[in-house]
């Protein structure tokens, strides 16, 4: 959806519109979901985290100052949300208790695969998830939002408030660091 569009639904929800800020979260919630769930890797905490997301979108949105900005400041205050609650989890010990078969992790057997095919898709899955998510956290992020949610170059600068000359040799880095990673088990 164009700029344009967002900032008309934000300005329509700053006047009072219940249904302007519901669009919103329509336009936004899978990509939030997502970004959310590539910091939390399980499903039902990556759904509160998106939800918490958007009780708070709601409750600072006047904190916005630019309407056409919205993307960009949504993305921000997600990535601050799901840094947090990474830390909190990690510090509960939260990842360490995962485990492969675990309903949870995303990884479900799909018709028509084999199960030999199917073990090693979700080990496939399973190593760039661990992957990933061993990269430091400024490169886990550029990966996400690149790769992983399609934003734009533009837009990974304006979220993270980098040139994008920038994103671009973090992105290159974080690509090299992850296919490193990668390369002792693929």
């Amino acid at each position: 959806m164009p700029y344009q569009e967002v900032a008309e639904l934000v300005r329509a929800f700053r006047q009072g519109e219940q249904q302007a800020f519901n669009r919103l979260v329509t336009l936004y919630q899978k990509k939030i979901y997502n970004l959310a769930l590539g910091y939390v890797k399980q499903e039902d905490e990556a759904k509160d985290l998106a939800q918490d997301i958007f009780v708070t979108v709601f409750r600072q949105i006047d904190k916005l100052k630019d309407e056409s900005k919205f993307g960009a400041w949504l993305y921000q205050l997600a990535l601050n949300h799901c840094r947090n609650r990474y830390q909190k989890l990690r510090r509960r010990g939260f990842f360490s208790n995962q485990s492969l078969d675990d309903p949870d992790t995303g990884l479900h057997l799909s018709s028509g695969t084999t199960p030999e095919k199917e073990y090693e898709q979700q080990n496939t899955v399973r190593l760039v998830r661990e992957a990933i998510a061993s990269l430091a956290p400024a490169e886990k992020e550029v990966i996400l939002l690149r790769d992983l949610q399609e934003l734009s170059y533009e837009e990974i600068s304006e979220i993270l408030a980098l040139p994008m000359g920038t994103v671009k040799s973090k992105l290159n880095r974080a690509r090299l660091a992850l296919k490193k990673r990668l390369k002792h088990h693929l």
